[in-house]
């Protein structure tokens, strides 16, 4: 898999802070994270408990503002990028309205953007097979399992094209084996499409597996203190967990964790 870049980085991060409170209440959450992110990338952030992670994923997707420093998405705001919908945002928790199908639900963001209805049933059609739910558009959430629940929501955040994917541990409410079946499904949707993805995780072994490279962050006030590379070779499988390789990189990013 080749994915190409673009000559400017698609996110720039540079010298964040954030606070939360004030006087003997503050919380400082995040100091001096400077991150750059290459069109096309897959990066990982990790770290303790309480180190900022989802914090940055906010910052960067417009949900909460720094005390300091700045954000830039494709070289403008990340309010800009934000009202250009230059992003989709997956949470933990799918977040589907549970009397409305899986096709509807996917559309919502069609309908809210103003897209001609005339488009939504491709758009739509074209999500459900990358996410391998052809034969589900009419069920309800509460008749699907959490992971497809999750395909659901990562679909709803893809239909309207957007070039970046921000995802907050998207999977880490599912059990063990789904999990691993989720990551799978995730890498042939960022190998066939352009987006570029920032992942949160807790999990040493889905960030290795998944990324491109590996930030590790430090305990509260988090910064990124190691970015590792994983040149893990395209397509991944379950056999790549069990490669010299692969290990290799998880020990990597493991001891950058106990350093901090």
């Amino acid at each position: 898999m080749n994915k190409q870049t673009m000559s400017k980085p698609i996110i720039e991060i540079q010298d964040i802070s954030k606070e939360f409170g004030s006087g003997p209440n503050k919380v400082e959450a995040l100091t001096n994270v400077d991150l750059k992110v290459d069109s096309g990338e897959f990066i990982s952030l990790i770290g303790p408990s309480g180190c900022g992670k989802s914090t940055l994923l906010r910052v960067i997707g417009d949900l909460i503002s720094p005390t300091t420093g700045s954000a830039q998405v494709k070289e403008k705001s990340v309010a800009q990028a934000r009202t250009d919908r230059d992003y989709g945002i997956v949470f933990q928790a799918p977040v589907l309205f549970e009397w409305r199908n899986v096709r509807r639900n996917i559309e919502l963001p069609l309908q809210v953007m103003g897209v001609p209805k005339s488009e939504w049933t491709e758009r739509v059609d074209a999500q459900l097979e990358l996410v391998g739910l052809q034969d589900f558009d009419s069920h309800y959430p509460w008749q699907l399992s959490g992971g497809m629940q999750q395909r659901v929501a990562i679909a709803r955040a893809l239909v309207f094209r957007p070039s970046i994917l921000l995802m907050d541990e998207p999977f880490g409410a599912l059990d063990e084996m789904t999990r691993e079946y989720m990551n799978l499904e995730l890498l042939n949707i960022y190998t066939r499409t352009d987006v570029t993805i920032i992942f949160v995780t807790h999990s040493i072994p889905e960030a290795v597996f998944l990324s491109t490279r590996v930030a590790v962050m430090s305990k509260r006030p988090g910064t990124i203190s190691h970015v590792v590379p994983i040149e893990l070779p395209h397509p991944r499988s379950f056999d790549t967990r069990e490669t010299s390789q692969y290990f290799e990189l998880v020990t990597e990013v493991r001891e950058a964790l106990r350093e901090h």
